[in-house]
């Protein structure tokens, strides 16, 4: 049986392991979009090209002694992520993009970088 790729552990040196929840969320490495671009032959067509940047929307646990306002501090730190095939990602210079709220145990954090590479 093949094994579903997820996100198993994701660590921001700050912090240490961030509590996930059971269904984490999602990663998007970075890369490059791509727009037809069109010519007056079809030879002269191509493409152009743009960077989009790494996204890690996550569900964490607000468990005892998470500290909110250090989640919400995360900028310009190495962040990785972990497969659970095996495959680990760095996400250089990382950010939270928007404050991470208290809810009932439950919240959302999205931590993006301009660029991510696979280390393993």
């Amino acid at each position: 049986m093949a094994q579903i790729n997820n996100i198993r552990t994701v660590s921001v040196p700050s912090i240490g392991k961030l509590p996930l929840a059971e269904k984490p969320g999602t990663f998007t490495p970075s890369g490059n979009k791509r727009e037809h671009k069109g010519g007056r032959l079809p030879e002269d067509g191509g493409f152009t090209e743009t960077g989009v940047a790494a996204k890690l929307e996550l569900s964490i646990n607000l468990l005892g002694g998470v500290d909110v306002v250090a989640l919400n501090a995360i900028a310009g730190e190495d962040v990785t992520v972990r497969l659970a095939d095996g495959h680990v990602h760095l996400l250089s210079q990382a950010f939270v993009t928007e404050p991470v709220g208290i809810t009932d145990g439950e919240s959302k954090l999205t931590i993006m970088a301009n660029t991510s590479e696979q280390i393993s």
